[in-house]
């Protein structure tokens, strides 16, 4: 049985040992320099491998859930496990090398890669893929190559400078795929920068909505870091892909500054009044943030501060600054592109592969993984998750079909 895997990421490299394993002869294709780019780049070099709390999948959910059904926890727990790299579980189930280091996940890899003859070819950029009668040819710019199985885990678009670029898709295409269209997720988002003018690297605890119409898409809470193009932060990133022209970010900051509600905020703002009267009104949010948001989210209640004193605060003043507070409205623009992106949120329709064994519905012999499908997690490790468990999937359907 000769198998070739497409793409040296997270679940190409998964897919080439565990069918290595089985005793497939495997060949594995990376169009860089060398395997495992993006791989060291994930969990901010730390390599958040999996979580082990409740799967939280906003693309793809039910075809994920299939798929971590067969190969999730402690499958994924085993084969670390057999290529000696020791885990641990840190705060919100997310699962890391014991090490704290992307790279001893790789060294791991690369190992167990080499210890079973896996044949890896660098700067193979695959150009096209040819059903026959017994099997399939690869055409690459630096060869070509033949397999009775092929694995397609070439990645989304996410950060194409690692090596994810989205040029398989356009042959699965050729192949009869349907491609759900690719767009940019758990990135950053581009905002309307007037309200926000001056306040780029300052940071706030917030809770972050996306609202439409007077509708919430969807929510988080976390750190919002401000930046000259709008805002940053995992809880911001992980709304970019309901981020859209019409809509905006609504940052929340009562909790952050330490009030249950609006009306609270509104009492000590009074408070303040009475008792720093003679103030000047810059100094009105003293303690609650840093001067610099202050002076923006008083300018966004039309608190006017020159030449005044906290005591002329009006009584409708206070209560336009408490609602700002609430509700600091960002105008969303846009949001940061691909090469900002972590992950890709759209691929190929999985509803044309079977989470059992992620082998193409429509191409016999043909199998999927990873961001090459329209499955898109959150942060916290749900993403290579999802690569590392299909990757494995994909393997074992291989060399036991």
């Amino acid at each position: 049985m000769e198998i070739v895997v497409i793409g040296g990421g997270a679940a190409g490299m998964a897919a080439a040992i565990e069918a290595a394993r089985h005793g497939a002869k495997v060949t594995l294709l990376e169009r860089m320099d060398r395997v495992g780019k993006k791989l060291l780049a994930t969990g901010n070099g730390r390599c958040n491998l999996m979580n082990v709390g409740e799967a939280c999948y906003p693309g793809g959910s039910a075809f994920a859930q299939l798929v971590l059904d067969k190969c999730g926890v402690a499958e994924q727990t085993a084969f670390w496990q057999e290529l000696g790299l020791r885990l641990r579980v840190e705060d919100g189930g997310r699962v890391y090398p014991a090490s704290g280091q992307a790279s001893t996940v790789l060294d791991a890899l690369r190992l167990a890669m080499d210890n079973l003859g896996v044949e890896i070819v660098t700067g193979a950029s695959v150009k096209d893929i040819r059903p026959g009668k017994h099997g399939f040819t690869v055409v690459a710019d630096a060869g070509t190559w033949r397999g009775d199985k092929v694995i397609l885990a070439g990645g989304g678009c996410a950060q194409p400078k690692l090596g994810s670029d989205g040029s398989l898709w356009a042959i699965a295409e050729r192949l009869g795929h349907t491609l759900v269209q690719p767009r940019p997720a758990l990135t950053q988002i581009m905002t309307d920068t007037l309200p926000i003018k001056g306040l780029s690297g300052i940071r706030v605890k917030a809770e972050v909505a996306v609202v439409k119409a007077g509708r919430v898409l969807h929510e988080e809470s976390g750190e919002v870091l401000f930046a000259d193009y709008g805002i940053s932060g995992v809880c911001v990133m992980q709304c970019a892909r309901f981020a859209e022209q019409g809509s905006v970010m609504r940052l929340n900051l009562l909790r952050g500054m330490g009030f249950e509600n609006a009306s609270q905020a509104e009492g000590e703002l009074l408070r303040r009044k009475a008792a720093w009267g003679s103030q000047p009104m810059e100094k009105l949010l003293t303690g609650l943030c840093v001067p610099r948001l202050a002076g923006s989210l008083c300018m966004e209640a039309g608190i006017r501060f020159r030449d005044r004193l906290v005591g002329s605060l009006k009584d409708s003043e206070a209560s336009a600054l408490a609602q700002v507070l609430g509700a600091f409205d960002l105008p969303v623009k846009g949001v940061k592109g691909f090469d900002s992106a972590q992950v890709t949120a759209g691929g190929l329709d999985v509803r044309e592969f079977d989470p059992a064994t992620m082998a193409s519905r429509l191409v016999p012999g043909l199998y999927a993984a990873g961001e090459m499908l329209d499955v898109d997690g959150t942060c916290g490790g749900f993403n290579l998750m999802f690569a590392f468990g299909s990757g494995l999937l994909a393997a074992r359907a291989c060399v036991e079909e």
